[in-house]
């Protein structure tokens, strides 16, 4: 199975909202020693507003779903396509068969179609997250990067504790855009939203932590000069 497939197949999204929002397509992580980042302080996050936009779903929408999970997974899109095209046509309220249909079509490198099925998903239920951050990551991979950075920002208006938003928004940031206090910012809430688990978080607190140094002792040296 390649890559892309199996991002798709764990970025399914059960009763066509985003029940467990995906990050997506993984950024390349700087090279870190396994060093973690200080303990954060608890914190306790606003409840999620999708959970007041979900719908009820009939058994048969749920077994095409999972027919189309299924068939994403072993990269049988034209199965996919027929079950995804079903749920958007007899259930077009419900945003998943969008985005999973979005996804699908990024994979086929059908990138006009899949921005507008993006774009569709999150017209359908304004408070999928999952939507906005598969969205972004499709714009950040075409090099767009101010609007991955609105799509993302539009999400934390959504919900301003969305873990996973707060961890790709500073992947955009540190690596795309270059901006490494607000990527420390962000990566700071994700930690302290997680429960300071991500590993591989924390090595690029440190690394960006150990880069701030660096320039602060290089300036009071020149000063010193």
């Amino acid at each position: 199975m390649s890559a892309r497939a199996g991002i798709l197949a764990f970025a399914v999204l059960l009763g066509g909202c985003g029940a467990m929002p995906d990050l997506g397509p993984r950024s390349p992580a700087p090279a870190a020693d396994a060093a973690e980042a200080a303990p954060v302080a608890e914190t306790i996050a606003a409840e999620n507003p999708y959970l007041d936009s979900r719908r009820s779903v009939s058994g048969t929408a749920r077994q095409r779903f999972a027919a189309a999970t299924a068939a994403m997974a072993t990269e049988d899109w034209d199965t996919a396509r027929v079950d995804l095209e079903w749920l958007v046509e007899n259930h077009p309220k419900l945003s998943g068969p969008y985005l999973n249909l979005a996804l699908l079509h990024v994979a086929e490198g059908d990138t006009a179609t899949a921005e507008t099925l993006f774009q569709a998903a999150l017209e359908v239920n304004e408070r999928n997250l999952a939507a906005y951050n598969q969205y972004a990551i499709f714009l950040r991979e075409q090099g767009r990067f101010d609007e991955a950075e609105r799509v993302y920002l539009d999400a934390l208006a959504v919900w301003s504790d969305h873990a996973e938003t707060h961890r790709n928004i500073g992947v955009l940031y540190d690596l795309y855009r270059g901006d490494h206090e607000k990527a420390l910012q962000h990566y700071y809430r994700y930690q302290e939203l997680t429960g300071n688990t991500d590993r591989t978080v924390a090595g690029w607190i440190v690394l960006l932590e150990r880069q701030f140094s660096q320039l602060v002792q290089r300036g009071q040296q020149g000063a010193g000069e």
